[in-house]
């Protein structure tokens, strides 16, 4: 059993197709976020950090551990760059990997495989975060 079936044996399937609906759209739209914290810092971040906050309570209620874990620890690293007053590169360039990891993830799930390991790059939290 893949994890779309999983996702939907375990949960309402409405849910699941809303959940996935989402999961599209903050990948269509994260990395034009991402691009923006270089202009407009205070409100890209701030916008970066509520995706992950959905992202991690969305997570937490289907049981998709993986994720979760994973979306916490992006914002915590978002809530820690919501102190400072710019981005360094370190961090813009970690926030790419994660986006690349999230759309490895969707692609995973909508093709009813299993969910890969996440990748190393992540652990490397930038400097100051």
């Amino acid at each position: 059993m893949g994890i779309l079936d999983k996702l939907n044996e375990e949960n309402d399937p409405e849910i699941v197709e809303e959940f996935l609906s989402q999961w599209d759209y903050i990948i269509d739209e994260i990395d034009l976020v991402i691009e923006r914290l270089n202009n407009d810092y205070e409100d890209a971040v701030n916008e970066l950090f509520r995706i992950f906050h959905s992202l991690k309570s969305a997570t937490a209620f289907l049981k998709l551990n993986r994720v979760n874990i994973f979306a916490k620890l992006v914002e915590e690293v978002l809530e820690n760059a919501r102190k400072k007053d710019k981005a360094t590169d370190e961090l813009i360039d970690w926030l790419f990997i994660a986006s690349s990891q999230l759309g490895k993830w969707y692609d995973e799930i909508m093709k009813n495989g299993e969910l890969s390991v996440i990748n190393p790059k992540i652990l490397n939290i930038p400097k100051g975060y």
